[in-house]
C-alpha cells in the first residue's frame, strides 16, 4: 500500500520511498506490540484518534494515512515512526493540564512525519538513522515495561555511540518540529503557547523533584534555549484561552482510575471531591466515580452514578458506552444491547459503541450477529488486533474452524508473533482441503506474511 505522505521536493524519496516508509513503520509497530501492552479501551483510543486527526487535518500532511498506537503506560511519552505511525502513552492524559498541552505533543510528532525527518536523515548520509529507529523501539519498550530509569540507560548507551553531526541534525529536527507543530496548533485554533508551556512544566518538574527525566525528554531533548525559541515563535500568534473540551477531562479521570494502584483509595478521594463540587468538575468526578465503581465491581453504585449523568446528557457516547459496560458486567445483555442499538441510531458506526455492541452480542451468545458487526468494523479498521481477536471468538462460538484460524492469524501477525500467525494459517489450510477458494486465500496470505519479514530491511 502506498503512503499518502507528501513529497517535499527533495531527494529523500530516492533514499527510502514513502511506500517503504509505510511498510517499515507497520513492521516496527508489530514489533512494538509484541513487547508492550497497548490500550484496548475504545473510549480512550477514540478520544486520542479524534484529536490526532483534528491536528493532522491542520498539519502539513496531505491526506494523512496514520496508524495510532496507545501504550498502556502511565509514563510520559510520545513518538513518531516513519510511514505514519504515531505512538502515545495513555499517561499523557494524567500529566497534560489542558487539552492544548496534549495537542502540542501530538502536533510536534506530526511535524516529524510531515517533514520526513527519517528519510532526510538517511539522505544526509546518516545510515545510522536505522540504528536509532531500533534504539527508539528498545527505549520505548523499556520505559513502558520497566520505568524511565532503565529507558534512560538504554538510550544513553545508544546516544554515546552517535556522532556529533547526527546529534546536530537531531536538534535541528526537534526545532523544526516545534516550529511546524506550533503552526498546526494555530491552524487547529488551539493555543500555540501550550507547547513551550508543557515542555517547561516537564523540565521544571524533573529538575525540582530530583527524579530521572521522563522518556519523552530523552527522545526529545529539551533545553531552556529551545523552550525560549518555541515561546518566541508562539508569541508571534495571538494567545487563545485553553480548550474546555469536556471529553478531555472525562478521559483524564478515566485514565486516573485505570492507572490507580489503590482503587479503594481512589474511590474515597472521588467521593470526597464529589461532595465538594457543584460545577463541570462535579460531572467529571461523577464519571470517574462510576468507572471506579465498575472496576471495583460495585455495579449498583456504578449504575446509579452513570444514570445521574445520563439524565443531563442523554445521548453522550462516553456515558452510554460506560452504562452498556456496566449492564454487560451485570449480565443484563439484552438491556445493554437495546441501549447500544438506540445509541447507534444517533451515532451510526461510532467506534466505541460498535465495539461494545460486538462484545455484548458475543457475551449474549449471538455470534452470528457479532460476526456481522465485527466484519463491518474490520472493513474500516483492518489494522486493529483486538477486532481480529473478537472475530476469532465469534467464529469459535460458531464452530467455524477456518474463520477462527484465519482471524487468529491476523491477531497474532499484527501483534508481532509471525510464527504463531503462520501456524494458525497452516491449521486453517488443513481445514480447507475441500474448499478451493479458502485454500487459495490462505496460501496467498501465508506468502504475504512470509514476505513481510523483509519490511524491516532498508
Amino acid at each position: 500500500m502506498a503512503s499518502t505522505l507528501p513529497k517535499l521536493g527533495d531527494t529523500s524519496s530516492a533514499i527510502v520511498s514513502p511506500a517503504k516508509e509505510h511498510a517499515l513503520g507497520r513492521a516496527w509497530l508489530r514489533q512494538l506490540r509484541s513487547q508492550v501492552s497497548t490500550i484496548e479501551d475504545a473510549l480512550i483510543f477514540e478520544y486520542f484518534e479524534n484529536l490526532l486527526y483534528l491536528l493532522a487535518s491542520n498539519s502539513e500532511l496531505t491526506a494523512p494515512n496514520l496508524e495510532l498506537v496507545v501504550l498502556n503506560s502511565p509514563q510520559i511519552n510520545a513518538f513518531a515512526v516513519p510511514g505514519g505511525v504515531i505512538g502515545l502513552n495513555a499517561g499523557l492524559l494524567l500529566h497534560a493540564r489542558t487539552e492544548d498541552e496534549l495537542a502540542a505533543v501530538i502536533a510536534h510528532e506530526l511535524a516529524h512525519l510531515s517533514q520526513r525527518h527519517f528519510a532526510r536523515g538517511l539522505e544526509a548520509g546518516q545510515r545510522a538513522q536505522w540504528t536509532n529507529l531500533a534504539a527508539l523501539l528498545a527505549s520505548v519498550v523499556i520505559a513502558a515495561t520497566a520505568g524511565g530509569e532503565a529507558g534512560m540507560a538504554a538510550l544513553a548507551t545508544t546516544q554515546a555511540a552517535s556522532i556529533e553531526q547526527q546529534l546536530r541534525f537531531s536538534r535541528h529536527n526537534e526545532s523544526e518540529a516545534d516550529r511546524v507543530g506550533i503552526q498546526t496548533l494555530v491552524q487547529a485554533e488551539m493555543d500555540p503557547h501550550a507547547m513551550p508551556g508543557f515542555f517547561e512544566q516537564l523540565l521544571q518538574a524533573t529538575r525540582y523533584s530530583g527524579t530521572r527525566p521522563p522518556e519523552f525528554l530523552l527522545t526529545h531533548p529539551v533545553t531552556q534555549s529551545r523552550i525560549s525559541d518555541s515561546r518566541n515563535r508562539a508569541s508571534t500568534y495571538p494567545s487563545r484561552p485553553p480548550s474546555n473540551n469536556l471529553e478531555f477531562y472525562l478521559m483524564k479521570v478515566r485514565a486516573l482510575v485505570e492507572f490507580s494502584r489503590d482503587l479503594s483509595g481512589t474511590i474515597k478521594d472521588l467521593e470526597t471531591k464529589l461532595q465538594e463540587q457543584k460545577t463541570q468538575n462535579a460531572e467529571v468526578t461523577r464519571f470517574g466515580l462510576a468507572h471506579a465503581y465498575l472496576k471495583a465491581n460495585q455495579l449498583d453504585k456504578a449504575l446509579e452514578q452513570i444514570n445521574l449523568l445520563m439524565t443531563k446528557r442523554t445521548n453522550r457516547i462516553t456515558y452510554a458506552a460506560t452504562k452498556a459496560e456496566i449492564l454487560k458486567t451485570q449480565g443484563k445483555y439484552d438491556e445493554a444491547e437495546k441501549l447500544l442499538r438506540q445509541e447507534l441510531e444517533f451515532s451510526p458506526k461510532n467506534y466505541p459503541l460498535s465495539v461494545a455492541m460486538a462484545e455484548t452480542l458475543l457475551r449474549n451468545n449471538k455470534p452470528q450477529k457479532a460476526n456481522a458487526a465485527l466484519k463491518e468494523l474490520l472493513e474500516r479498521y483492518p489494522g486493529r488486533p483486538y477486532l481480529w481477536y473478537l472475530l476469532s471468538e465469534s467464529y469459535g462460538k460458531q464452530k467455524f474452524a477456518i474463520g477462527a484460524h484465519e482471524s487468529r492469524a491476523e491477531y497474532f501477525f499484527l501483534n508481532g508473533h509471525t510464527a504463531r500467525a503462520l501456524e494458525q494459517l497452516k491449521f486453517g489450510l488443513a481445514e480447507a482441503k475441500n474448499d478451493y477458494n479458502a485454500e487459495s486465500r490462505i496460501k496467498r496470505r501465508i506468502d504475504q506474511i512470509q514476505a513481510s519479514k523483509e519490511d524491516l530491511k532498508l
